[in-house]
């Protein structure tokens, strides 16, 4: 399956739609011998985001998916969002909690621990 740039954004986005989060798609990538439909430029094979999933592509033009890999590219981008999420969830309840030990009436109260 030959996706563009926009739609892998769009595939993506069904699973994973903070693109602020998502991270770099891929930084490193390896010539092939597959063509670019478009172009026939040497396609290029890169880690997925890094994942343990390889994927083809044309840096100007588009993605080439094999067989699955669509189902796959979901199935990362849904656990990649749970991870942001506890990610996020456990940083808010960490910052609640030390504001928490900030706030006067803590300090307070330890304060009367030590003055009796």
């Amino acid at each position: 399956m030959w996706l563009t740039p926009a739609e892998l954004d769009q595939l993506e986005n069904e699973a994973f739609n903070n693109e602020a989060n998502k991270g770099s798609l891929y930084l490193v990538s390896q010539e092939t011998e597959l063509k670019c439909p478009v172009c026939s430029a040497p396609l290029r094979r890169f880690d997925y985001r890094f994942f343990d999933l390889q994927l083809d592509c044309c840096p100007e033009h588009g993605f080439w998916l094999d067989k699955d890999e669509d189902n796959q590219i979901l199935e990362l981008m849904r656990n990649e969002e749970a991870r942001v999420e506890r990610k996020f969830g456990t940083e808010d309840s960490w910052v609640k909690y030390i504001n928490h030990l900030r706030s006067p009436s803590f300090f307070t109260k330890v304060k009367g621990l030590f003055h009796r």
